[in-house]
């Protein structure tokens, strides 16, 4: 679950709310694949929908890890100021990385389309003059392929099905559809941007924790390396920044374990979306989601720490965070995300993307160690404070 985009800079923090649409008319019918495309975003609508994917590799030294971050979108996640802009690509590939010597890199790579094809559950999408992918009709392999030599990204990054085997999921320990509508007690009375948080945001992770291959070639320099990785796909009938104030992601792999959480609070809301997914080689932990504070046990908790000014962004940010999941019967694991170096692409006002190590497992275990990527958007500028932030 991420995002990315060039219209960052112009972002609208007090634009009016687009009408909400019913989970029922925003699905295309006949959608079979799970990971093929769920809605329609085109020029004439601002829906969005993107699939995300990351690979990382082992730190050299006290480097941050060699990174590889793509999302490739139909609209634009982000609602510039007053109409739709035509002038920003509505379909487009957003790139983030390190070189294993700590540079950064990113790019936009615009497309002139952007569409999906499925075959049963086999799943083909090109980014004309940018860039394609392609899913395996087992869910285990995704390829994502980049041509687009004269903005400097050419190459290939393949993520496959690690050796801990966790499979394709939605969240909610469901089977049946990508939402959240399970969170929300039935009759509830929600806001717009509450109703489409957790009856209208879907979420379909493909591939929970990965093998990466990275083979690409920036602006001349090679980047190639095996590691971790992750994929997964959203989309929304509106631009997040009009549905979300605060939200918190993150994904790892840690020894046997693979997990991602979200804890995100709607826009001009006191209601939170708290989900947290935690497999142990395959096996399925946790798989919840509930309003923050409706249950005490199969809950997840992310809890940020540290304190460090982004001189870049301009604000206060955290430096790690730790994430814990106490299930049905009781049992409780908890892992430390650390970024390494401070390492930081995305780094803006509004949106921060960390790499780092990951450290846990069962509490009074042994911790076992991975990598992580997890990030923080921040579209309502809600400040930092590590205190208040953990209640």
């Amino acid at each position: 679950m991420n995002f990315h985009s060039r219209s960052f800079s112009r972002l609208l923090l007090t634009c009016s709310a687009f009408g909400v649409l019913s989970a029922a008319s925003a699905i295309k019918p006949g959608t079979p694949a799970f990971d093929g495309q769920y809605i329609n975003p085109n020029a004439s609508n601002v829906q969005v929908e993107w699939w995300w994917g990351q690979a990382i590799a082992e730190p050299i030294g006290n480097n941050p890890p060699a990174a590889f971050q793509f999302i490739f979108y139909q609209g634009q996640p982000i609602a510039p100021p007053g109409p739709k802009d035509p002038s920003l690509p509505e379909f487009f590939i957003s790139i983030n990385g390190f070189f294993s010597n700590g540079s950064q890199f990113a790019g936009t790579l615009p497309a002139s389309s952007g569409t999906v094809s499925t075959s049963g559950q086999d799943v083909a999408g090109t980014w004309d003059g940018a860039g394609s992918f392609e899913g395996s009709a087992d869910l285990r392999t995704f390829t994502a392929k980049f041509d687009a030599p004269a903005l400097g990204f050419v190459g290939t990054v393949t993520l496959k099905t690690n050796a801990n085997g966790a499979a394709h999921h939605f969240g909610c320990n469901t089977t049946s559809d990508p939402y959240f509508s399970s969170a929300v007690p039935a009759g509830a009375v929600l806001s717009d941007a509450e109703t489409v948080l957790f009856k209208q945001l879907g979420w379909a992770t493909t591939l929970p924790g990965a093998i990466s291959e990275v083979n690409m070639l920036i602006n001349g320099t090679p980047l190639k390396f095996t590691g971790q990785g992750y994929h997964d796909a959203n989309f929304l009938p509106k631009p997040l920044n009009l549905v979300v104030s605060t939200w918190f992601f993150g994904s790892a792999t840690v020894g046997e374990y693979d997990l991602s959480y979200v804890k995100a609070q709607a826009a001009n809301s006191s209601k939170v979306l708290s989900t947290g997914y935690l497999a142990k080689n395959g096996v399925v932990l946790q798989n919840q989601c509930s309003v923050l504070g409706a249950k005490n046990t199969d809950v997840s908790q992310v809890t940020p720490y540290g304190l460090e000014h982004d001189a870049v962004a301009g604000v206060d940010a955290p430096t790690g965070f730790i994430i814990e999941y106490i299930l049905r019967d009781g049992e409780h694991y908890r892992f430390n995300l650390s970024s390494i170096g401070g390492a930081q692409n995305p780094d803006q006002s509004i949106y921060h993307r960390w790499v780092g190590g990951a450290a846990g497992g069962k509490v009074g275990d042994e911790p076992q160690h991975g990598l992580t990527v997890f990030e923080w958007l921040n579209p309502g500028l809600v400040p930092y404070n590590p205190w208040e932030i953990q209640r």
